[in-house]
């Protein structure tokens, strides 16, 4: 079995790192106004020169051409919106393509956003008006036409005294938050009423650091309720309070909101926030590490390097748990400069928040983190970098960062010839999310489920409408093609995911949730779970439908270059048409592709089924993309290749046709054929198919209602996914009176074994071993074994994680 030394090395150098959560901070739940200095005027300003650094770049460090471009782009855009920009003095809004309306019930419903787009444009204005070489920098018209438009909008719009209309996430975070960086990089040139108008404003909406909807405007907002801000919010929450403390020159909102800050690493075990397992969720039971889950990432970090040094630095110890939960709940998810789709909930849907999109974000954010860190966790968390933005050869990280201070970071990082990359193996499973990560030597698998415990998936502001099964097992493969999941869901066939089983219901926009929001979870998923043994592992779900209309036992079982996926007792209530979806994979648009079907090539036609053993998909330009899938009977097998044609406007609020070839992989699943059993090899070719068939290390020993059994015969493994708790025989050696994910190892007359808890339910689980043994390891004592062979392990607290212990056979006398 292989070994992901560079997760073993993460883990001990951070193991140390953990502070208990009882010493965390306790947040200021009242409304700040004490504007008394504390502190020399200059430490204000050395605070304000470095936020605004973030935008404008060290000024000791030339810019490269990259930067150059940048600035060009900066300003030609300022340039468009100070000559679009309205002036006359009737005017209702600043622009006449975002309308200010507060008058009428559809204006209001948008006035929020268009005010926060309002102050985003002249932000925009801003960062030209400073950027150095450009052509609009220290332009006095320009600064003229930025103050105007600020004061347009504090008098009519965004003062005190108004109600929030609409999403009151634009008029507490994401307006005030872009206010503030205006205020920032305009500070000296801005009159100071100015200023002092819109941090009242500012506090008037936001006025704690702890909480949400705390201002007097908010009873008429999409969340009227007075409410602990969590997660990602939170640091938006902290970042309106501290900047505005800057701004002021009042100290007690400094502390303030560094004191709020670290609850936010605290672990939770229900609702918003990291788990100790790495998941993270928002919005109670969403898988969102990557967008959510960055907001906090980057808001904590650009906060805690803004106060470094200076009288208000952090420091809290708990918040040095920042740097394990960086490599358990982001370097596991990062492959090539993307971030896993599976973790970037309804963000899927936004074309400029695609996984190499968010990717980038995290990395940026990451680069926040480095000075702080320890000597040995530096160094790890500088190759995790490196690695990520070097590995990317589709979406250069440097071109799509837009923060000039991480950027001119990040390259003298990549330049350092001590920093050396390590691409991060081995199976990394997340059971509070329902998530699993399986990565290879140059390709990873991830698995997004859901159950009783988490949503299935969100559609929220109209966006994601369509990601009705995107939480039903679907796996996500990811090699040399690094742009397979780039504008893939537009044009992708959503009722046609990899590894979904569906039933054909026509979906409407927004159908089937099961969250806690919308619909309500999915209370007949219990078993739901995942295994970790080493460096592979195991995942299950005895799967129910969003209307409970069609069940299914679905397995995957990741060995160390095969995954082998098993699927028993397909049934529907309904006389509906059933799928399970082998593969649904976009052809890359360079080199040359090819199928093979049993060995042969396969000319392109829209739709042939078949009799399959064997498929194989190349490219003759990718390394590492060849996609192998062996049926482990003949199985029918309907293949289809066509190009598929869809508008982002079809699954999200924003608009574009996007176009992509797919070939497609199909089983029709009857009364009669209410099971599948097939093995995806990533990056195998046709004759590795060829060899594996010859030799067949895999053995599928169950595959029905009671339990999935698989044997790697090569490896000595058998994998088990037992849904029943009546007893069933698992090997020679045990049998399993409970309901649990298992795998044995067996070496001589050693076991090893790793169980978990999928219902995160139980609290002993029952193993029967047939011949006598005797406890070898247990290291958290967990087992009690009697005379007659009964084997009970205590799984209580560790909520669907994997425990490891070793038997011994005892010699016969």
């Amino acid at each position: 079995m292989k070994h992901a030394n560079l997760a073993v090395s993460i883990a001990v150098a951070l193991s140390i790192l953990i502070v208990p959560t009882s010493v965390f901070a306790q947040p200021n739940t009242t409304s700040i106004v004490n504007h008394q200095q504390s502190q020399p005027l200059v430490e204000y300003q050395a605070l304000r020169q470095r936020w605004a650094a973030s935008f404008l770049g060290d000024v000791t460090i030339p810019f490269d051409d990259t930067l150059k471009q940048t600035v060009i782009t900066t300003n030609n855009a300022a340039d468009r919106y100070w000559s679009s920009m309205l002036t006359a003095p009737t005017r209702t809004s600043l622009w006449s393509d975002v309308v200010l309306d507060a008058q009428t019930d559809t204006g209001k419903k948008v006035l929020g956003a268009n005010i926060r787009t309002s102050y985003q444009r002249l932000f925009d204005m801003a960062k030209a008006y400073h950027l150095r070489d450009g052509q609009l920098q220290n332009n006095a018209e320009l600064l003229s036409a930025i103050i105007d438009g600020m004061a347009f909008l504090n008098q009519h719009y965004y003062k005190v005294g108004v109600k929030e209309w609409g999403n009151w996430w634009h008029w507490e975070l994401g307006t005030p938050k872009d206010i503030h960086n205006i205020l920032v990089l305009l500070y000296d040139q801005l009159p100071p009423q100015l200023i002092t108008a819109h941090t009242q404003a500012t506090r008037y909406f936001t006025p704690e650091a702890t909480h949400l909807g705390a201002g007097p405007g908010a009873d008429v907002s999409s969340n009227p309720h007075y409410r602990l801000s969590t997660g990602g919010n939170r640091t938006d929450n902290t970042q309106v309070v501290i900047l505005r403390g800057i701004l002021d020159n009042n100290s007690a909102e400094i502390e303030a909101a560094i004191g709020a800050l670290s609850p936010v690493l605290a672990e939770v075990t229900t609702s918003d926030g990291f788990y100790s397992d790495g998941s993270f969720l928002q919005h109670y039971d969403i898988a969102y590490n990557g967008t959510y889950g960055n907001v906090l990432l980057s808001g904590l970090g650009a906060q805690l390097d803004l106060v470094a040094g200076s009288p208000w630095q952090a420091t809290d110890p708990v918040l040095k748990n920042i740097y394990p939960i960086i490599f358990k709940s982001y370097a596991p998810l990062l492959e090539r400069g993307s971030m896993m789709e599976f973790v970037n909930g309804r963000a899927i849907s936004r074309p400029k928040e695609q996984g190499h999109h968010v990717g980038h974000l995290v990395i940026a954010s990451l680069l926040h983190y480095i000075d702080g860190a320890d000597p040995q966790v530096k160094a790890l968390l500088q190759n995790l970098i490196k690695t990520q933005i070097t590995q990317d050869t589709f979406f250069d990280f440097f071109t799509s960062i837009k923060h000039v201070g991480n950027y001119q970071k990040a390259k003298v990082l990549v330049a350092d010839p001590e920093v050396n990359g390590e691409q991060l193996q081995g199976f990394f499973n997340y059971p509070a999310m329902d998530r699993v990560v399986y990565r290879g030597d140059d390709w990873s698998f991830s698995l997004a489920m859901h159950s009783s415990r988490l949503g299935n998936f969100e559609c929220m502001n109209n966006e994601n409408k369509q990601g009705w099964f995107t939480g039903d097992g679907m796996g996500y493969l990811y090699n040399g093609q690094l742009d397979h999941y780039h504008n893939y869901w537009p044009a992708v066939n959503r009722y046609r995911l990899d590894g979904t089983t569906v039933d054909n219901q026509v979906m409407a926009d927004c159908d089937g949730q099961r969250n806690q929001i919308k619909g309500g979870r999915q209370t007949q998923m219990d078993w739901v779970g995942s295994l970790r043994f080493d460096d592979i592992g195991a995942a299950g779900m005895m799967f129910s439908n969003w209307n409970n209309t069609l069940t299914a036992n679905k397995s995957w079982f990741m060995f160390e270059d095969e995954i082998v996926m098993l699927g028993s007792d397909i049934k529907s209530t309904t006389p509906a048409d059933i799928t399970t979806t082998v593969m649904n994979r976009k052809l890359a648009d360079v080199g040359n592709n090819k199928l093979f079907v049993n060995g042969k090539r396969w000319q392109p036609q829209l739709s042939h089924t078949m009799k399959l053993r064997t498929l194989t998909l190349t490219n003759s330009k990718l390394d590492d993309s060849d996609i192998s899938y062996v049926f482990l009977k003949p199985t029918t097998v309907t293949v289809e290749q066509q190009i598929q044609t869809g508008d982002w406007s079809d699954i999200g609020v924003h608009s574009g046709q996007v176009s992509a070839n797919f070939v497609t992989a199909t089983i029709a699943q009857t009364a009669e054929n209410d099971h599948y059993a097939y093995v995806l090899m990533p990056n195998a070719d046709k004759e590795d198919v060829q060899d594996f068939i010859e030799e067949m290390p895999i053995k599928v020993r169950r595959n029905d209602k009671l339990a999935h059994i698989v044997t790697h015969k090569e490896q000595a493994i058998t994998a088990a996914n037992i849904w029943t708790d009546q007893g069933v025989k698992v090997t020679n050696q045990l049998s399993v009176f409970s309901k649990m994910a298992l795998m044995v190892e067996k070496d001589d007359r050693e076991l090893k074994l790793a169980v978990s808890d999928p219902l995160q339910t139980q609290t002993m689980l029952h193993i029967r071993l047939h011949k006598p043994v005797e406890i070898e390891t247990d290291i958290e004592q967990r087992l009690q074994l009697d005379g007659q062979g009964n084997l009970m392990i205590n799984v209580d607290g560790l909520v669907g994680q994997s425990y490891t212990f070793t038997l011994k056979r005892v010699a016969a006398d």
